[in-house]
């Protein structure tokens, strides 16, 4: 009856690896997840809305996905919206007035009632700290 019992495990091992190498091989495999596209805007970018809004839809006017401090073009510059589709990173948004705002990762912002947005800096924090 040990005989027995030593086999049937074996066969049960034996399966349970051809199991998963078929898994394997058929791509089922379960990836690391990842931000995908949100608002229209593909990972890992900020993007802005200078007209319209994404929530009707249109499509972001501009994006910016480097991790240091740029200028805004007219694209972007005096933009209504933002949204940061970054796993991590925060987005400081610079206001021609001196302030600023910080855009948390998949956060949809809208920019209007804070000021003129004239430059921004993606930086490796969630909350744009240094």
């Amino acid at each position: 009856m040990r005989a027995t019992t030593f086999t049937r495990s074996r066969r049960l091992l034996s399966a349970a690896l051809a199991a998963g190498a078929m898994t394997a091989a058929s791509g089922l495999v379960a990836t690391p997840a990842q931000a995908g596209s949100g608002m229209g805007c593909n990972y890992p970018r900020v993007c802005f809305w200078v007209t319209g809004s994404p929530y009707n839809g249109n499509p972001p006017t501009a994006s910016f996905q480097d991790n240091w401090y740029q200028t805004l073009g007219s694209r972007s510059k005096g933009a209504d919206w933002v949204y940061n589709s970054r796993n991590d990173d925060g987005a400081k948004i610079y206001y021609s007035g001196g302030g600023w705002v910080c855009v948390q990762p998949d956060e949809l912002a809208y920019l209007e009632p804070y000021g003129y947005a004239v430059a921004i800096d993606i930086m490796n924090s969630p909350t744009c700290d240094y």
